[in-house]
């Protein structure tokens, strides 16, 4: 059992803003008839909310196509790390917010698990950054470098985001770019998107 999700990640928002981001946002939401304020827990699957908003009945105007009936859409607050595709919980690579240098974690196609030695010290300042959310644990050392940067301003892969607001829409066809955009527009942030199944 599972389901394929859309997910939209919030880059730039604080801990502290994320909940009153959230709200606008759902705000504009219901407003257009994309979802509706009612929440139901069927066909949720989010690891990080238990039920979701209800599609509204101008739902297809957010998506390419409607050839199906969406699930819910989960609002989640809280500092998470997030990764598309199935399963997976590992960055690839990341690159140096002051000199550029990518820092490779798994060597495609020679490896498909990270190498530990390199990666562990990354994955501990973002479980550092998501418990806490500052502080010299949350930030990672360049070995080019040598400059101990914050997680956040590291630059990810496509598919690993780290974000303190997450839409996702679980079950929706898929979301069409015009709608994204708007959703970012009125974020007011740079975002994320990410397509997977659970």
């Amino acid at each position: 059992m599972g389901d394929y999700f859309e997910r939209v990640v919030d880059l730039e928002v604080t801990q502290e803003e994320a909940a009153e981001a959230a709200a606008r946002a759902i705000d504009w939401l219901v407003t257009e008839g994309i979802v509706t304020r009612e929440t139901d827990a069927s066909r949720m699957y989010s690891i990080h909310a238990d039920e979701g908003h209800v599609p509204g009945p101008r739902w297809a105007e957010a998506v390419v196509h409607d050839g199906w009936e969406p699930g819910p859409l989960a609002v989640v607050t809280g500092r998470h790390h997030h990764v598309g595709g199935q399963g997976e919980d590992d960055a690839e690579y990341a690159v140096c917010p002051h000199c550029a240098t990518r820092t490779t974690f798994i060597d495609y196609p020679a490896s498909f698990e990270p190498d530990e030695a390199v990666w562990a010290p990354f994955r501990t300042a973002v479980e550092a950054w998501e418990a806490t959310g500052a502080g010299g644990a949350a930030r990672a050392t360049c070995a080019a470098c040598g400059t101990a940067s914050p997680v956040t301003d590291w630059q990810w892969p496509d598919y690993y985001a780290l974000g303190a607001l997450t839409f996702e829409f679980w079950g929706w066809p898929p979301l069409s770019d015009e709608f994204v955009a708007e959703l970012t527009r009125r974020l007011g942030h740079r975002t994320a998107r990410h397509m997977g199944k659970f």
